[in-house]
């Protein structure tokens, strides 16, 4: 939940309009950024952040987008979803989603992680963070301290964001269950093979003489590899491509099996038509974590809805993998409904599992 005073208090300074010039207290009024959009229930805004960087003792600060999306009346009791995007990805990757939750009194804060969105990194700035699964970690939690945020009941991550999303149920008391989209695994799924390949490309855009040329070129690279891209997108591949340079792969099994230990609740959604990771490699994973065969329900095209078919769950305890026929690489854009169904069924277990 979104428990300490100062947040509901930029909120509400948002809303009004009352933005502070510089990052500072100035009595109630916390400064932000860059006010990107703002509408009675949703602000799209940009916070400066103090971020540990790869040099001992030294930190930056970057503007950090935040996407909030609340319900109409939102209460300290009002179940939080805090969303992670992919690579190349943002906050609005889950725009149709949160406003559909929120429809049902859930609020959701998507984050734009440095280098994407309205989280701006540029030249040398990009390599002076921490980008590996574990740096993005401390990215997460820096970010989450920042926003007052002391629970987090449902954490959910998009495709290289699940990567994310493995260590933190591992290790990240906060956040008390997982929604998994498109989950990426311990192995170099196939737009990562060669990965030598990846290695070589990262070390070239780390080259100052060459960055700019291949950088370039990396538009075309990303829609050859299957991925669909706005113009938006263009500046945070250079982050994308040092993100999979760092993935932390031989700790995945690790961290799935020490969340499947502390029977961590979740919910995975794959896709079998996915182009950018195997679904059999996504499966591996919620085997790791713990997930048993009547846990999974297959969904084709003539399958009757989620909600028809899955009513039992513990009270404590919710695990479940939906697996599409189709979809594509955005499950939950393809099949919002089921989602959205799925995450209130977790949402019912956990909270009232925490109240």
């Amino acid at each position: 939940m979104l428990r300490l005073p100062t947040y509901s208090v930029l909120v509400q300074l948002l809303a009004r309009g009352r933005i502070c010039s510089r990052y500072k207290s100035v009595g109630n009024c916390i400064s932000v950024r860059q006010l990107v959009s703002s509408t009675n229930n949703e602000q799209y805004y940009t916070l400066p952040v103090l971020f540990k960087t790869r040099t001992p003792g030294e930190k930056m600060t970057v503007d950090v987008g935040i996407w909030d999306v609340r319900p109409s009346d939102p209460t300290l009791q009002t179940p939080l979803v805090v969303a992670i995007h992919g690579q190349p990805g943002s906050s609005q990757d889950f725009e149709s989603l949160a406003r559909r939750l929120a429809g049902h009194d859930v609020r959701v804060v998507a984050l734009d992680f440095p280098g994407n969105g309205r989280s701006r990194l540029f030249g040398k700035d990009i390599y002076r963070l921490d980008h590996s699964t574990e740096g993005k970690y401390q990215m997460l939690t820096t970010i989450l301290e920042a926003l007052a945020i002391d629970r987090v009941d449902v954490l959910m991550g998009h495709s290289a964001g699940t990567w994310l999303s493995y260590k933190a149920a591992a290790d990240l008391p906060l956040a008390k269950s997982s929604v998994i989209l498109n989950p990426l695994s311990k192995r170099h799924h196939r737009t990562l093979r060669p990965y030598m390949g990846v290695k070589i490309l990262a070390a070239l855009l780390r080259n100052p003489s060459l960055h700019l040329t291949i950088y370039k070129t990396l538009p075309f690279l990303y829609k050859m590899l299957g991925f669909v891209l706005d113009e938006d997108a263009f500046p945070s591949l250079p982050i994308a491509v040092e993100s999979m340079r760092q993935v932390n792969f031989d700790k995945m099994q690790a961290f799935a099996e020490a969340a499947g230990k502390k029977k961590h609740p979740f919910v995975m959604a794959i896709t079998r038509n996915d182009k950018i990771g195997e679904w059999n490699f996504a499966m591996e994973m919620a085997h790791h974590l713990g997930i048993e065969e009547g846990e999974i329900t297959k969904i084709g095209k003539d399958s009757i809805t989620i909600a028809d078919t899955v009513g039992k769950y513990d009270d404590s305890y919710y695990r479940r993998v939906l697996l599409f026929e189709r979809g594509g690489h955005v499950v939950h854009k393809a099949h919002e409904q089921e989602i959205v169904i799925q995450i209130l069924k977790l949402l019912k277990v956990v909270c009232s599992h925490h109240s």
